[in-house]
């Protein structure tokens, strides 16, 4: 979510662009802005219901479309060396990564020596937590930083290969999940669950499935903006929202208990591919007519600063607090209807106001957390 691909294209180097800087692309930022707060959503609501499963069919394939769109966009991919390329990756996404998953260490840490948990079982969470992090599979939302290193890195070297095996990757790309499921199940069956190897290499292969799987995406993305960037029609941009959005809808009902996390496609697979690209391409189309007419500021405050909002709403137990909050002191019903909906939408609110207060806090004091300096937030307000 940030310079290299997922956040503000005015961050990208300008010798990308000789003297000029690039123009800000105002429906960039309300996209993730969308995407960010559905993932906020589908952390609150349980899957299984309308909501949750059209949601689930694009939240976060668009952020890796967004990705491949930025990355065409400045097209720095290509002229800058891998050493280059890596360091901003890095920068932009690995120091966030690393401090946010100590935070997020030392937090449950501490919650659980508060509750009085014996040592033993502290010291056994800890453990898996480091794991979790140090081995990629992150902590809660903090997953999505490693699967978008690793799959802008894949997507790298992909665009230097030649032209076949670009188109092969394109074919294999939508069976890295079922690959990699396979191969925890075979890694299940025949490694010691208590070896450091397992403990290491399932992880490992959380991460990079997922990072495979994003790399598809970003191709996508990428390839798609070669085109869109052509049209300048805004009737046809909205048409073309309304109507990959009317049809995205039903279909995403037709696949239920997706989730990129867990490695679940849904239940008919082809259609995990097919609403990822029309459910994101038709947001894209939508917010990028809107804009033209209407500064959605309120939407791309929140894509500006989803690097902060995916490393923190789960991670350190802002929604868990909130949501078991309502849950004793008001009310959430136990089955899905208008009233549970209702009640997601206000642990939503309660669950933005207390983020964007993390946000401000992060951007004024601590800007480092995620790589940034003062100065570079000052200039992306």
């Amino acid at each position: 979510m940030n310079e290299t691909s997922t956040t503000n294209p005015e961050q990208f180097n300008t010798a990308d662009f000789g003297q000029k800087k690039p123009k800000r692309l105002s429906y960039v930022d309300a996209a993730k802005g969308l995407s960010i707060i559905m993932i906020m959503m589908g952390h609150i609501t349980s899957y299984s219901n309308p909501l949750d499963n059209w949601m689930s069919s694009f939240k976060v394939s668009i952020f890796y479309i967004i990705s491949g769109f930025l990355l065409s966009y400045t097209g720095s991919i290509k002229r800058r060396s891998f050493k280059e390329f890596l360091f901003n990756l890095f920068k932009n996404l690995g120091i966030a990564y690393i401090s946010f998953s100590i935070l997020t260490v030392g937090y449950n840490a501490g919650r659980l020596a508060l509750i009085d948990t014996p040592s033993a079982e502290i010291k056994k969470e800890v453990i898996k937590l480091i794991y979790d992090s140090v081995f990629l599979k992150g902590i809660h939302s903090l997953w999505f930083l490693p699967t978008i290193f690793i799959g802008e890195i894949v997507f790298y070297f992909l665009l230097r290969c030649p032209k076949a095996i670009q188109i092969l990757y394109a074919i294999a790309g939508v069976f890295s999940i079922t690959f990699f499921k396979h191969f925890l199940g075979w890694l299940n069956a025949h490694a010691s669950h208590s070896s450091i190897v397992y403990e290491a290499f399932s992880r490992w292969a959380y991460a990079v499935g997922k990072g495979l799987l994003a790399t598809w995406f970003l191709g996508a993305g990428y390839i798609i903006y070669t085109f869109y960037k052509r049209l300048d029609n805004i009737k046809i941009k909205l048409g073309l929202g309304i109507l990959l959005t009317a049809v995205n809808i039903p279909l995403s009902q037709l696949n239920d208990h997706v989730d990129i996390n867990t490695l679940k496609e849904g239940t008919v697979i082809p259609l995990f591919y097919i609403c990822g690209i029309i459910g994101s391409m038709g947001a894209i189309f939508l917010l990028d007519a809107i804009t033209q007419y209407v500064s959605l500021k309120g939407l791309s405050y929140w894509g500006k600063n989803s690097l902060i909002v995916m490393c923190t709403h789960t991670a350190l137990g802002f929604k868990a607090v909130i949501f078991l909050g309502w849950r004793r002191y008001v009310y959430i019903p136990k089955h899905y209807d208008t009233n549970y909906l209702w009640a997601c939408f206000f642990v939503l609110l309660q669950l933005m106001l207390l983020t964007a207060g993390v946000i401000q806090f992060v951007n004024s004091y601590c800007p480092f957390l995620i790589g940034k300096k003062r100065e570079e937030i000052k200039k992306t307000d």
